[in-house]
């Protein structure tokens, strides 16, 4: 179990710093951030706020022990931004130097999620005789 603990506080830890670091950027609707979304990628400049609040309250609620559905749906969430931030970035043309890191992203968020419902099955009242 402290193996699995310690992968999963790893993976999420990054997972969270992530989500953190650009949910407040658009929050905040930093010259960055709009430069990249509303620029770049094309989206209104309203949008910003709304991601960024949906990011921090997501990776809050990973933090937050308990509410397995609810972290099922950030899961989820993260996914859908994930998946959105990269087809929009090869939709726009980007090179492919330009966006394959962002994979690293999704090997994190499985990570994490992967480590996740080991660690919910390791503690599940079935397993505890």
């Amino acid at each position: 179990m402290k193996k699995t603990n310690t992968i999963y506080w790893i993976f999420t830890g990054i997972l969270v710093a992530l989500m953190l670091f650009s949910g407040i950027q658009n929050l905040l609707s930093t010259e960055p951030s709009i430069k990249l979304i509303s620029k770049q990628l094309g989206y209104p400049e309203y949008f910003l706020p709304f991601i960024g609040l949906a990011k921090t309250l997501g990776a809050i609620a990973i933090l937050i022990p308990g509410y397995p559905r609810i972290k099922e749906w950030v899961y989820a969430g993260f996914t859908y931004d994930l998946m959105g931030a990269l087809y929009s970035t090869i939709a726009v043309g980007e090179p492919f130097a330009n966006w394959w890191p962002m994979l690293f992203f999704f090997v994190i968020l499985a990570f994490s999620y992967i480590y996740y419902h080991k660690r919910l099955k390791a503690v599940s009242p079935a397993n505890i005789k």
